[in-house]
């Protein structure tokens, strides 16, 4: 009899899949692009920049304020004031410039006077030129001089009236029973009509207060209309000359002092002579180009520039602030970037001690041997740079041949052909730039002949210093000395 028959059991056995070399080489890939991608936004990036030959346009734009001889003039009576005068006009003494109406009855005589006046074609072209300029310059900003265009409107419309009734002025006053005065000028000068507390400004009150123009105030007199005895009716500026002050700082009061240090003459008993100088400006107002004498004054530890003009007066009486620009000699060089701009020490060394052996130049070094025997030996530097007192060394430069730094402070310097000494020590700093012309940075000395808030004009041809065509390193903060940039 048969047993009973077995079931036969199937046997899994798990596959191992081979390793997938084209995943494994595109993960590497891809961990690589990382990695370069993370290294390329967290290191500093250097870029180059090819010195050229050029000019620089400096901003030197500036504000002053005008000093000059003023006279306000005060009503001698009360009543209605009516101006004949134009603003800016040149009056002479006879020359009517307001009257007084006393009880308002004269204005409604030189209304029916006035009615039969005809304008001429000149009247006509007058007014629509004073219009024209008003609306061209006119904005949301300054709405408010719509009433001093209405007021100068008036003014020259009463100058027109002015020219043509002469005569009925005077029949008016006649019949006005003495209630309506009419007033010259008494004195030659320009008009004007409004009054700001600078009248009797002068340099001696000069103080940092007055260049605050968001406490300025001007007070226009054609608005009264109703004035009372000893209130301001006009003023009158008596003097063409006038003067511009304005505060200086910086590179700027170097550039003036320098201009006017050039102008001191010595005469033959020894005495200084100081000449007058001169500047070339722009007024901003018109574009007009004038050439101011130019000083300066010292004021509480601020510097101040005083222009002083002899002519022009009348164009700017107006304005009590003017903006300008200095023009300045048009100055050429090496033009390159601000920020390619750093600073290094070096060793300061009296020119003294600067010895030449043959083509060399360099120092007497004081050393000693392994027996202490003292000896003094040449040790050749780069002079970076040199004056009349001082010669500047390197204090990292080393030997190329024993990778040895030459001078150390505290080492001992001996003057050529004499026993005195110098002990190495002091510091001071030099700007320049980074040239990587040999694919590292070296530091070369510059001299800023100019300078605005993108570009430099530095000296040509200076010893250790750059030429065209060099490429420097355009981020002189992004690298150190020696370090490899290509």
């Amino acid at each position: 009899m048969a047993g009973p028959r077995r079931q036969k059991r199937n046997k899994v056995v798990r596959y191992r899949r081979p390793i997938n070399i084209g995943v494994v080489f595109f993960s590497f890939v891809a961990v690589y692009l990382i990695v370069c991608v993370y290294m390329f936004f967290t290191a500093s990036h250097i870029s180059g920049y090819e010195v050229l030959a050029g000019s620089l346009t400096s901003d030197d734009h500036y504000t002053g304020i005008a000093l000059r001889q003023e006279q306000v003039v005060t009503a001698e009576k009360a009543g209605y004031v009516n101006y004949y005068a134009r603003e800016g006009e040149k009056v002479s003494p006879s020359s009517t410039v307001y009257t007084v109406d006393e009880n308002g009855q004269m204005a409604e005589l030189l209304q029916e006077s006035a009615e039969g006046i005809n304008l001429s074609e000149a009247d006509y072209d007058l007014l629509c030129s004073q219009a024209s300029a008003y609306t061209s310059a006119m904005t949301d900003m300054n709405f408010d001089e719509l009433y001093d265009f209405k007021y100068e409107i008036n003014a020259s419309v009463l100058d027109i009236i002015n020219q043509n009734m002469a005569n009925q002025l005077d029949s008016a006053m006649s019949e006005g029973s003495g209630l309506f005065s009419r007033f010259t000028a008494g004195g030659s000068g320009i008009v004007e009509y409004y009054v700001d507390g600078f009248e009797e400004a002068n340099l001696e009150g000069l103080t940092e207060s007055w260049f605050d123009q968001e406490s300025y105030e001007r007070r226009n007199l054609r608005t009264e209309g109703l004035v009372s005895s000893g209130d301001a009716v006009y003023k009158l500026i008596t003097d063409e000359t006038w003067q511009l002050v304005f505060p200086v700082d910086g590179e700027m009061e170097t550039y003036l002092r320098d201009k006017i240090a050039q102008n001191v003459r010595v005469k033959d008993d020894g005495e200084s002579i100081q000449l007058t100088t001169y500047i070339e400006i722009r007024f901003e107002k018109d574009g007009e180009n004038v050439w101011p004498s130019v000083t300066l004054e010292q004021r509480e530890g601020k510097t101040y520039g005083v222009l002083k003009f002899v002519n022009s007066m009348v164009r700017y009486a107006g304005d009590r602030f003017l903006d300008f620009e200095i023009l300045r000699e048009e100055m050429k060089g090496l033009k390159i970037p601000v920020t390619t701009v750093t600073e290094k020490e070096f060793f300061s060394l009296p020119i003294a001690y600067l010895t030449n052996s043959g083509e060399d130049s360099g120092v007497m070094k004081q050393v000693f041997d392994e027996n202490g025997e003292r000896s003094v030996v040449f040790e050749n530097m780069t002079i970076y740079y040199k004056d009349d007192e001082s010669f500047y060394v390197d204090p990292k430069e080393e030997d190329f041949a024993t990778s040895r730094i030459k001078l150390e402070s505290g080492n001992t310097l001996v003057a050529e052909n004499s026993t005195e000494t110098f002990q190495v020590g002091e510091k001071k700093v030099l700007q320049g730039v980074y040239n990587i012309n040999k694919g590292y940075a070296l530091f070369r000395r510059i001299e800023i002949l100019q300078q605005n808030e993108e570009y430099c004009i530095i000296k040509e041809g200076t010893p250790y210093g750059l030429s065209v065509y060099d490429h420097i390193v355009l981020n002189a903060d992004a690298v150190e000395e020696s370090e490899v940039v290509y």
